[in-house]
C-alpha cells in the first residue's frame, strides 16, 4: 500500500471468528504482525466466546510488548452469520440462534471503535484490496468450510446483503438429505465440513471431515460432495454471472482438488455458456483477518 491516509497509520485489532477456529492478529498498514493466535473457536456458550476473545485480545498484547494501546485505532470482528450494526443476528456455525449485542459485551473492555461483520462480506473487501485478482471487478468469494458462504463483488464494490445461497435445497431423497435450520439437504447441509461430518455419522461412523477425505472407504461420499458444490456453483454463476469465482475456507482451501468441480459438471446446473475460473484464494486463511482489517479502515474513514 502507498501513500497510506491518517487512519491506515494506525493498528487494527483483528479477528475471524469461525465455526472451527479463531485467528486473531494485529495489522499495520496492510501488514499482518506475527505472532498472531488461531486456537478452537470456544462455541460452549455467548459467555464462554467473550471470554474467549478478551483472553486472546490480552494474549495479542503480550506478544507485543512495544506495541502502544493508543495506537489501536479499532477491533474488528469477522463472525459467520448476518450482522446488524454490533448486534450478530444469530449463527449456524456457532450455533447461536439468538440476537447478541456485542458492544454491550466487549465495548467496554476494547474502549475503541468496535466493527462486526459478516465474515464472507468482510473478506471479500480483503480480497478485493490484497487478493492476486484484484483488478477483477465481478466475483464471488465462497467459503467452503464448517458451513458455506458467499459474498459477492460487483462493479468493483461489495454488494451488501445477506446472500444465503448455501442454503438452496439441492438433496429431495429424505434418506439423504440432513437436516438445517427449518429445512433439509440444502448444500450447506450437504456439503460443508459439518453436513459431510454428518452424512457419514449416518454409516455409524463419527469422524473429522479431513479423515473422511484421507479414508478411501468414503470416495462416494466425496463424489457426491463434488456433485452438491457443481450444482451450487452453477446457482451462483446464474444469479451473478461472475468473472471468477474464489474459494475459501479451510475445507476448500485444502481439498479444493478433490471438491471442485470440472467446467462440464457445472454446466449441467446453468444456461450461461461461459463457467468462469474457479481458483483457492492466495490470501490462504489469513484472508479472513485481511477483511477485518480492510472493513475497519473503510468504516474509520467513512464514520
Amino acid at each position: 500500500m502507498t501513500n497510506p491516509t491518517r487512519n491506515e497509520k494506525g493498528i487494527i485489532e483483528c479477528y475471524d471468528i469461525g465455526g472451527t477456529n479463531t485467528r486473531a492478529a494485529f495489522i499495520f498498514n496492510g501488514q499482518l504482525k506475527e505472532p498472531f493466535v488461531n486456537e478452537r473457536t470456544d462455541k460452549r456458550s455467548v459467555v464462554s466466546l467473550v471470554q474467549q476473545i478478551q483472553r486472546i485480545s490480552s494474549s495479542l498484547r503480550k506478544k507485543h510488548p512495544v506495541l502502544s494501546e493508543s495506537q489501536i485505532q479499532a477491533a474488528s470482528l469477522a463472525f459467520p452469520g448476518p450482522v446488524e450494526g454490533t448486534i450478530l443476528l444469530g449463527s449456524k456455525p456457532l450455533g447461536f440462534d439468538e440476537e447478541i449485542d456485542f458492544q454491550n459485551l466487549l465495548g467496554d473492555y476494547f474502549n475503541i471503535p468496535l466493527i462486526l461483520g459478516n465474515d464472507l462480506n468482510m473478506a471479500s473487501q480483503g480480497e478485493l484490496a490484497l487478493g492476486k485478482f484484484r483488478d477483477t471487478k465481478n466475483f464471488c468469494l465462497l467459503t467452503l468450510s464448517t458451513g458455506i458462504g458467499v459474498g459477492v463483488i460487483i462493479n468493483g464494490s461489495l454488494y451488501n446483503r445477506q446472500t444465503e445461497v448455501g442454503h438452496i435445497v439441492l438433496e429431495k431423497n429424505s434418506d439423504l438429505a440432513n437436516p438445517c435450520l427449518g429445512h433439509r439437504g440444502c448444500w450447506a447441509a450437504q456439503a460443508s465440513g459439518a453436513g459431510i461430518e454428518k452424512t457419514v455419522e449416518k454409516m455409524g461412523l463419527k469422524l473429522s471431515s479431513s479423515e473422511i477425505f484421507e479414508d478411501p472407504r468414503f470416495q462416494d461420499v466425496v463424489n457426491k460432495v463434488k456433485k452438491y458444490n457443481a450444482y451450487g456453483i452453477g446457482n451462483l454463476i446464474n444469479a451473478y454471472d461472475p468473472e471468477k469465482i474464489i474459494i475459501m475456507g479451510s475445507l476448500g482451501l485444502k481439498q479444493f482438488n478433490k471438491i471442485i468441480p470440472e467446467p462440464d459438471m457445472i454446466k449441467k446446473y446453468t444456461l450461461l455458456k461461459n463457467i468462469p475460473e474457479i481458483i483457492p484464494t492466495s490470501l490462504g486463511e489469513n484472508i479472513g483477518l485481511f477483511g477485518a482489517y480492510f472493513s475497519a479502515l473503510n468504516f474509520l474513514k467513512t464514520g
